[in-house]
């Protein structure tokens, strides 16, 4: 059963691009002074993956080039992100939390990254904007190392059961592999017309990927489990169709101008497969996310005393906390909190280039109690295609998140602090957690 259903599904407010995407930030200065943001983004626009560049096995006509190395931020990723900077700048002056002068706001920002080359110039990116004229610094392990905080699955931490997590997995689907295939049918037809022309049928030497077995078996790599088969081979290759198009490539390049946005939006359903899946089952999400889960309650819980708390990141009396990891990340620890989001365009649960799963931490005026709105925080593919200033009155996609058995029913859907941190306590597995310094 997912932890979705475990904790009970909840509708989304979706707030998104015109004046409105304002309205809970203002709501929220009415009733609660902002105290502390942590930002849990996804880095900006990459190449595709290695694994990607197999693909030409799927279509009729050749994937196009890319002109930085496999997974890389592009230098359009960067000016991406050197938006999403202006507006957290933009959102975070106007609500008080900074002051807009770097010299006072840099030691009130800090920044926790993967270390490999995408995260760690996204968060340079965002500093960049976000505190014009200083140098941020960008605290990740050194290269090569493997971090824990991001990619548990590297090391295994915690030892975690694989033939468990392929349970877990296989018995949200009737043990049956090819249920989930067949239930989306209708968007593997879709895929198949963008792959190989509107006959959908496959040119001599290609594989049709209808015709692949679908396998839900443990897995040997970083991920608990693998989906071998239809499933993640289509949700890799819409992937790579969201990255070219996110990046501005001319549309005769994005799916061999057969992918139309209406079609992207469908296809997105077989990404969103993908990884519910794998990574929003409960057991290997909270595999993936418990350590993390457990480090942001601590800088939760930090940022609400005002002392230094062990596991903590970040220091006490800093402002704004920046963990720019991969969608992964999102999606394992949404699950764990049961949370859900949408936003127009999209699927359920996107994890969209540059977007952030965001925690404001508030007091309320009445009784000085703190409490977390979460927010999802993402530019649409089309204003990340053509760079559109992001601003108060241009915001990017901005969808409230209720948090079952913590959030209330008010706009904003608060969640008290307290309750907050011990529902994600009780949801994490402490064996997947590694304590001290993150």
């Amino acid at each position: 059963m997912t932890v979705r259903i475990r904790f009970s599904l909840c509708l989304l407010a979706v707030l998104l691009l015109v004046p409105v995407g304002v309205a809970p930030m203002r709501a929220a200065e009415a009733d609660g002074e902002l105290q502390f943001v942590l930002v849990l983004s996804r880095h900006g626009v990459r190449a595709p993956l290695d694994i990607q560049q197999d693909f030409g096995k799927y279509s009729a006509q050749p994937w196009p080039k890319w002109n930085v190395p496999p997974g890389d931020l592009t230098p359009h990723g960067r000016k991406q992100m050197e938006l999403m900077g202006a507006y957290y700048r933009a959102r975070y002056v106007q609500a008080g939390l900074l002051s807009g002068t770097a010299e006072q706001d840099t030691p009130l920002v800090y920044f926790r990254t993967n270390n490999v080359q995408r995260t760690l110039e996204t968060a340079r990116a965002i500093g960049a904007a976000l505190l014009p004229g200083a140098t941020p610094e960008i605290h990740a392990l050194p290269a090569g190392e493997i971090d824990i905080l991001f990619t548990p699955g590297k090391v295994s931490l915690g030892n975690p059961d694989r033939a468990h997590a392929a349970a877990a997995v296989l018995g949200r689907i009737g043990n049956d592999p090819r249920a989930p295939v067949l239930a989306h049918r209708e968007a593997f037809t879709t895929l198949q017309r963008v792959l190989f022309g509107e006959s959908g049928k496959p040119v001599a030497g290609k594989t049709a990927l209808l015709d692949l077995p679908q396998e839900v078996v443990p897995a040997a790599s970083e991920n608990l489990v693998s989906l071998r088969g239809p499933i993640t081979t289509a949700g890799s290759i819409v992937d790579s169709f969201m990255l070219a198009y996110a990046e501005g490539l001319p549309l005769a390049d994005v799916g061999w101008g057969r992918l139309t946005p209406g079609r992207l939006t469908e296809l997105l359903r077989l990404h969103a497969l993908w990884f519910d899946l794998a990574h929003a089952t409960l057991y290997p999400a909270q595999a993936e996310a418990s350590n993390l889960a457990s480090h942001l309650a601590d800088t939760l819980d930090q940022a609400a005393t005002g002392r230094a708390v062990p596991g903590a990141i970040g220091s006490p009396g800093q402002k704004l906390v920046f963990l720019v990891g991969h969608d992964i990340n999102q999606i394992s620890l949404g699950a764990l909190l049961g949370a859900t989001w949408w936003l127009p365009g999209t699927q359920p649960n996107p994890v969209l280039l540059g977007g952030a799963l965001v925690f404001e931490l508030r007091l309320r005026k009445s009784d000085h109690r703190p409490f977390i709105r979460a927010l999802y925080l993402s530019p649409s593919l089309d204003q990340t295609r053509a760079l559109t200033p992001l601003t108060l009155s241009q915001p990017p996609g901005i969808a409230p998140i209720f948090i079952p058995g913590c959030s209330a029913s008010a706009e904003g859907y608060d969640a008290p602090l307290e309750t907050f941190e011990a529902h994600l306590r009780a949801a994490l597995d402490p064996q997947f957690v590694k304590p001290g310094t993150p």
